[in-house]
């Protein structure tokens, strides 16, 4: 039977959306964030088609939805790959509220959000901008770009947008990434020398340009765009394309390393 993710901006609204379906006796799921994103996830529910009318119920109440979008499994290993929590970091982010989810319009069977800030990231762009030279940074907004492997994250002040997550337990995921990476940053702004420029990195298609685009799969990516796709987010190496470095296509090299060049590997 297909079910539905339904998010909510506050675990208030979550506990009376489900007292409402347990008084409709309404068949659910309740799904709490794990530890390692408990701090930017509040339960959501998965709902199947046969409890929608009890749903709408609850909404015709005053219930605030962040959304929905049809549920997904998550990966066995979803969190496996979040980086380390720095110890002792200034916490300048505070907790996250997602107050939009819904499908992704880019990326079929994904899923799109934005969540509110409690904490005020503003100071915090120009040392992600200096620190990190595969993101893109709008000094006049203020925002700043980056890829989290294939997912598209954007940053402001007092918000993040972020695309392509594969379901709820990978946006968790990927906010919990983005508010270590912040934390990590802030900690070592010391060492870092601010900078407020512009900037551009290569994008993807850029980026693919520059490989043999024959798929060989040598790199360990099933194609030459996931490839390109990895190498943008730091989980790739030039030297990993093979036909490039070693093989038949060495006229793709000098591009790929004026990529990495540009990219700060």
């Amino acid at each position: 039977m297909p079910k539905t993710t339904v998010v909510f901006q506050a675990a208030e609204e979550f506990g009376r959306t489900r007292a409402v379906l347990d008084r409709a006796g309404a068949a659910y799921r309740a799904v709490e964030p794990p530890e390692p994103v408990a701090a930017v996830g509040v339960p959501f529910l998965v709902i199947p088609d046969a409890s929608r009318g009890a749903l709408y119920e609850a909404v015709c109440g005053g219930v605030m939805l962040a959304g929905q979008a049809p549920y997904r499994d998550p990966a066995p290993d979803a969190l496996a790959d979040l980086p380390p929590a720095p110890a002792d970091a200034e916490d300048v982010v505070g907790r996250f509220a997602i107050s939009f989810m819904g499908p992704c319009v880019a990326t079929e069977n994904a899923i799109r959000l934005t969540a509110q800030v409690a904490g005020d990231l503003g100071p915090v762009l120009p040392y992600l901008n200096a620190d990190l030279p595969a993101a893109a940074y709008a000094p006049g907004r203020p925002s700043l770009t980056l890829m989290d492997d294939d997912r598209l994250v954007c940053l402001y002040p007092h918000r993040i947008t972020a695309a392509r997550c594969h379901e709820m337990l990978d946006a968790w995921r990927t906010l919990e990434a983005v508010r270590r990476l912040v934390l990590d940053v802030w900690s070592r702004r010391e060492t870092i020398e601010p900078s407020e420029a512009r900037t551009a990195p290569p994008s993807v298609l850029e980026i693919y340009q520059q490989t043999p685009r024959i798929n060989c799969g040598a790199c360990g990516e099933p194609t030459c765009m996931a490839f390109a796709v990895k190498l943008l987010a730091g989980k790739q190496e030039v030297t990993h394309c093979t036909p490039a470095f070693e093989g038949d296509h060495p006229h793709r090299r000098q591009g790929l390393l004026e990529i990495a060049e540009r990219l700060g590997r």
